[in-house]
């Protein structure tokens, strides 16, 4: 039976000249970028989890 995928999921992103030559530039010094993109992402995820969070709105009473 064949192992399931991990990542299954697509997301095309458009980025900057400037941040492509850094990531081919990472991949020439054997970084595995799709790693690292990944990696940033679970990080800026978790840096900013608590404001991804809807808050409750507290009832405003008139009087």
């Amino acid at each position: 039976m064949p192992k399931p995928k991990l990542y299954i999921k697509v997301k095309v992103i458009r980025i900057s000249e400037t941040q492509y030559k850094t990531l081919q530039k990472m991949k020439f010094y054997k970084v595995d970028v799709g790693r690292f993109i990944r990696e940033a992402i679970t990080e800026k995820i978790k840096r900013e989890y608590l404001n991804l969070i809807p808050k409750p709105q507290a009832e405003k009473y008139p009087f």
